[in-house]
């Protein structure tokens, strides 16, 4: 069964490390190199028709953003992949300021995020879920935690 995966984290979170280093098997798809929503669709549909595994590297903060691609994936007989990156907005910020150019975004954009950022749940449609965290050696990757039932899925 093909899959989609679903990033979620503010900029600069990781996001775009970890599925250079985790999916890189996968179509990334990308609104900071496509531009523009029919650019993105276009980019979906093309992996969809082919049964391609693909990435939503997108910060995609709220349940509502990531909607969209969850129902379509679904659509298309697709199982869904959430990563949720650990998006602490202090440590956020100064990777921001180590990038250069374009890529280096303003920290109001960043906080803007933060704002309004949403933890991913099961209920949005997700198939499995994980929590990713930067370490000093690397990135650590846990299965979802379902705290009021205290276990994982």
């Amino acid at each position: 069964m093909p899959t989609m995966a679903v990033m979620t984290g503010i900029q600069a979170s990781g996001k775009s490390t970890f599925c250079k280093n985790n999916l890189s098997g996968y179509v990334r798809i990308n609104l900071d190199t496509l531009h523009t929503r029919n650019k993105e669709n276009m980019a979906m549909d093309e992996a969809f028709c082919a049964k391609r595994d693909m990435v939503i590297d997108n910060t995609n903060p709220t349940a509502a953003e990531r909607r969209k691609y969850i129902l379509k994936a679904k659509e298309h007989g697709y199982r869904v992949i959430g990563y949720f990156m650990q998006s602490r907005l202090q440590e956020c910020t100064a990777r921001n300021e180590l990038r250069e150019g374009r890529a280096k975004i303003p920290a109001r954009a960043i906080a803007a995020t933060s704002n309004k950022l949403e933890i991913p749940s099961y209920e949005e449609g997700f198939d499995e879920l994980y929590f990713v965290c930067m370490t000093d050696t690397g990135m650590c990757i846990e299965k979802w935690r379902t705290e009021e039932l205290g276990e994982t899925r």
